[in-house]
């Protein structure tokens, strides 16, 4: 099935409207026409020439990325940078780059969404604007919840804080990407434990000597496990989708 990317835009604001994205977020179509033609669609993370050089290839007419090529407005294309080398690419290879980004993390089957299903969260609530707060079925040994998160997220690295030295997880609050600036909702909620990527130091001193404890992910990491799930979204429109597997702008290292 072929149609417009103007098309495939509507259809994507069906399940992850762009009116739920961030004032400061850039969503929506980065590079290319509303009027291009489409067919195969490519996924991932990031934006890189990799990813649309192997878009091109897989003859796919549009990436869908879930972080926005460009965050603030462009005065120059230098192709000696990241961003640049892209849309060079893309323009070259007539591939339109689309981003579903804050919108994708808030959407009913979006980013926080799809994490809490894969864990298992139950009775789910949102978290402020932004994460999810539920339960699980019932009380986990920390390691063994620990264990749970990374397998079921796919991660190569899980950080873990708490003043506590063993403790039962029931109440489970998360928050896909940067959520630092939401343990203080996590805690008043009661949650026993509180997933995000990104908190600086001084935030994990507070959230722990407040009794929260906190697991890190890795931004990209955390937020990748819910492409498949995106995946299948753009697939129920009649076009192919397609996961890419290409690296991430930033990759955790374990040396």
């Amino acid at each position: 099935m072929m149609m417009k990317v103007r098309d495939l835009l509507n259809y994507i604001d069906t399940f992850a409207p762009f009116a739920l994205a961030e004032e400061w977020d850039n969503s929506g179509l980065m590079v290319g026409s509303f009027d291009a033609e489409v067919g195969r669609v490519a996924i991932c993370l990031d934006a890189v020439p990799e990813a649309v050089i192997k878009a091109s290839e897989d003859h796919c007419e549009v990436l869908l990325c879930h972080h926005p090529l460009i965050f603030r407005a462009l005065k120059k294309i230098n192709i000696d940078t990241e961003t640049g080398r892209t849309i060079c690419e893309a323009l070259t290879r007539g591939v339109n780059i689309i981003a579903a980004h804050t919108n994708w993390d808030k959407a009913d089957e979006g980013v926080n969404a799809t994490l809490s299903e894969l864990l298992g969260l139950v009775e789910t609530k949102p978290l402020g604007d932004f994460g999810v707060i539920g339960k699980l079925d019932e009380a986990v040994e920390t390691e063994k919840f620990l264990d749970r998160v990374k397998t079921s997220w796919g991660l190569s690295r899980l950080d873990f804080y708490s003043e506590a030295v063993s403790r039962k997880i029931s109440r489970v609050a998360l928050c896909g990407g940067a959520g630092a600036e939401f343990w203080s909702a996590a805690k008043l909620h009661n949650a026993d434990m509180y997933i995000t990527a990104d908190m600086k130091y001084h935030e994990l001193i507070d959230a722990t000597h407040a009794g929260l404890a906190i697991a890190l992910c890795e931004h990209g990491e955390m937020e990748r496990a819910s492409l498949s799930k995106l995946a299948e979204k753009i697939s129920a429109c009649g076009v192919e989708a397609t996961l890419l597997n290409v690296k991430a702008l930033v990759q955790p290292m374990r040396l």
